[in-house]
């Protein structure tokens, strides 16, 4: 890593995703490690400038852990699933540099970096309509976006289903069809 100042300095992203509905549901899952459903499933994509979720992860050498916040409240990053989906995009987070800010991160310099998420959903959270949804695909691209990434939108797709099942259907737009897939092993 380097900057102007080491530890001095701040790099963020921000990205808006989509919460979705389903119109035909999956009924239960076949994989609880890698959110594999029974059956497959068919959704809506509903109209981001009435109900997504705003998100902005920023990172720096200062920050001494990964922090959450939702809706102003910080919650906590302990859980399985934040952790699987950060985990598996640091594992395919690239060199990034920032020439106005001076700012270098490499590649292998990811995993000693924290993150700190903050993410709005411009509807109610819990009220029944996939705040979890739109909030973890928001928190998966934006993340890939602030670590380079080269990831296409099916391999973040399969990232944020391991966080929420459904949330692989919101980083796609329209009427969108989650297949229950043939394979259900995890490639290390």
């Amino acid at each position: 890593m380097a900057a102007a100042e080491e530890g001095q300095w701040v790099l963020m992203a921000t990205g808006r995703s989509p919460t979705n509905i389903a119109v035909i549901k999956y009924w239960g899952k076949r994989d609880e490690a890698l959110i594999l459903p029974v059956n497959d499933s068919i959704s809506v994509t509903l109209d981001p400038d009435h109900l997504s979720a705003t998100t902005t992860v920023a990172v720096s050498p200062s920050f001494p852990s990964d922090r959450m916040w939702l809706n102003g409240k910080e919650i906590s990053l302990s859980g399985g699933r934040f952790q699987s989906c950060l985990r598996e995009i640091r594992k395919r987070a690239q060199d990034v540099e920032d020439e106005k800010k001076g700012i270098r991160i490499k590649k292998e310099d990811w995993g000693k970096l924290h993150v700190h998420i903050a993410s709005y959903n411009n509807f109610p959270t819990a009220a029944g309509l996939a705040s979890s949804v739109a909030g973890l695909v928001c928190f998966v691209f934006t993340l890939g976006n602030l670590m380079n990434v080269k990831e296409d939108y099916g391999e973040l797709s399969s990232i944020a289903r391991q966080g929420s099942g459904s949330a692989c259907r919101s980083i796609y737009g329209g009427f969108v069809k989650w297949c229950m897939g043939k394979v259900s092993y995890l490639m290390l």
